[in-house]
C-alpha cells in the first residue's frame, strides 16, 4: 500500500519492526481489537516503514480524520496481506507434507 504523509510517498510494509513499535506504545500484545488499537498498528507500520519520518500520533490523527478512507485501505490491505501469508505458510506445509 502507497500512502502519501507531509508530501512525502512511500510504501507500507508488514515488519516484526511494525509489531515490536505496536506492543512497545501499547504495553501488551499485539492482537487489535478495536478501531483505537487498529489506528495504533496503522501508525506502528507507517513509522516503521518509513523510520525518517517525524510524525506524532496527533499529526497521524489529524491526516486520517483528513483522509477519511485511508482507514478502509489500510484494513483492506491488512486483510490482503493476511491471505497472501495463509496462502505462503498453506504451500508450506503442503510441501512438508509430501515430502515425508
Amino acid at each position: 500500500m502507497e500512502i502519501t504523509i507531509k508530501e512525502k510517498t512511500f510504501n507500507l510494509k508488514k515488519t516484526f519492526r511494525s509489531l515490536i513499535a505496536y506492543e512497545q506504545a501499547t504495553g501488551k500484545a499485539f492482537a487489535p481489537q478495536t478501531v483505537t488499537e487498529y489506528l495504533m498498528y496503522f501508525y506502528c507500520v507507517i513509522i516503521a516503514s518509513n523510520t525518517d519520518l517525524e510524525l506524532t500520533y496527533d499529526d497521524f490523527i489529524d491526516w486520517v480524520d483528513n483522509n477519511p478512507t485511508v482507514f478502509k485501505e489500510f484494513s483492506d490491505w491488512l486483510i490482503e496481506q493476511s491471505e497472501i501469508e495463509a496462502k505462503l505458510t498453506k504451500k508450506k506445509s503442503v510441501r512438508t507434507t509430501k515430502t515425508k
